[in-house]
């Protein structure tokens, strides 16, 4: 059981533990787009090592966990905003259920619960906020082909403050409840050697208490995975994502709204490698590496580039896991200026350090101290926010 801070501006911007019940990326919420999980971040986050290896461990039975933590802390800029600097301290609570059963025919079904909520002293907006997952799994592999095909099913719910600076005149963050449904058929094949292939197609629906945000969308996506030994893993995917909107009215080059609705494709690619390292794999380390084009169907206000890369190290000592994460991220807009008269440029940079202690084999306590930052050349969009937060995890 690890944590994970959800440092997002994007989607949460209320700093916080969350305790997982499998192995989860520091990146988990801001790597997803508008929501979207991607099958190297699922995977992770379900199965941590892989699923062949809980395969191994209890075939042909139900496999449950359970996770609860409970944790508090200190914030001083929780809003995340770039003019009110409002410090609190805040407490937060998870809880999350995972139930994986193998087949004897070669099926693997699972479903895996997850719900959080938090609340911060002294901000009205931030009095209670929460966000839960549900996602179930059905698959079938061919023992004689090793082709496997599956769905996927998922529905996403949060309320919590939700930066709409790119789709809203203003750069002020907002209390956003979202429902988000999605359906994921998929296809995998062997290709050698530890190495696997998966094709995807989604349709997803994401319905906002703010109606002009509703969305459909499709998303074709294919993944490339290695796998070797000494804990060594490697994976490269890329996809295409179209997202109709039902009430966002296009805009022109200078950001006056125009009288269709609004369309946009993402293409993008990224890479994910890790390796264990020491005599008994007391040492981690992981890196990736993302990039995204997000172009509109009108006069470009949409039109973007990012480029995301994430470090993460970890350590056992004994009784001791310690942890650092690095994150820089790049997002650079094609025509849409500032008042300054230049482009539009966002730089984020975030660095996590984190202590756990295994007390016996259900307890941990941990402490986290988190810093990050938003440079950007538009003020509206700078901000700094440092975090600290302690408590207890239970594992059953």
């Amino acid at each position: 059981m690890v944590t994970l801070i959800m440092h997002s501006r994007f989607a949460a911007l209320v700093p916080m533990v969350i305790v997982m019940g499998m192995s989860i990326p520091q990146g988990f919420i801001q790597a997803q787009e508008d929501g979207n999980f991607t099958d190297e971040m699922l995977e992770e986050l379900l199965f941590g090592k892989g699923l062949e290896e809980e395969v191994e461990k209890k075939p042909s039975q139900w496999s449950k966990n359970l996770n609860l933590m409970l944790g508090g802390g200190h914030s001083d800029n929780p809003l995340q905003g770039p003019h009110l600097q409002t410090e609190a301290g805040f407490a937060a609570a998870s809880v999350d259920a995972f139930f994986l059963r193998m087949g004897k025919d070669s099926s693997v079904l699972y479903l895996y619960l997850y719900g959080e909520g938090n609340y911060y002293s002294g901000i009205p907006s931030l009095d209670l906020t929460g966000i839960a997952l549900a996602q179930a799994e059905y698959s079938v592999t061919s023992p004689k082909t090793g082709i496997g095909r599956g769905i996927r099913l998922r529905h996403t719910y949060y309320d919590m403050v939700f930066d709409m600076s790119e789709n809203l005149d203003s750069p002020y963050s907002f209390m956003v409840q979202s429902n988000k449904s999605e359906m994921r058929p998929f296809v995998s094949f062997p290709l050698g050697e530890g190495l696997t292939g998966t094709l995807e197609l989604a349709a997803a629906r994401d319905v906002y208490a703010m109606s002009s945000e509703d969305y459909g969308e499709k998303e074709l996506r294919s993944i490339l995975k290695w796998k070797g030994e000494e804990e060594k893993a490697l994976s490269f995917y890329i996809f295409s994502r179209w997202k109709d909107y039902d009430e966002r009215l296009q805009r022109n080059r200078y950001g006056f709204s125009m009288d269709s609705t609004s369309e946009t494709r993402t293409v993008g690619s990224g890479i994910n490698a890790s390796r264990n390292l020491g005599k008994e794999d007391d040492w981690e380390v992981s890196l990736s590496g993302h990039v995204h084009k997000t172009t509109d169907n009108a006069g470009g206000y949409y039109d973007y580039t990012s480029l995301n890369g994430n470090l993460k190290l970890s350590r056992k000592i004994g009784r001791w896991t310690l942890s650092a994460n690095l994150r820089a991220s790049h997002s650079e807009y094609d025509i849409r200026k500032t008042s300054a008269d230049e482009l539009f440029k966002r730089n984020g940079f975030a660095t996590e350090f984190e202590a756990d202690r295994k007390i016996n084999e259900k307890w941990n306590i941990f402490a986290l101290w988190k810093s990050e930052r938003d440079d950007s050349n538009n003020p509206n969009y700078e901000y700094e926010a440092n975090v600290f937060s302690a408590g207890m995890k239970w594992s059953n």
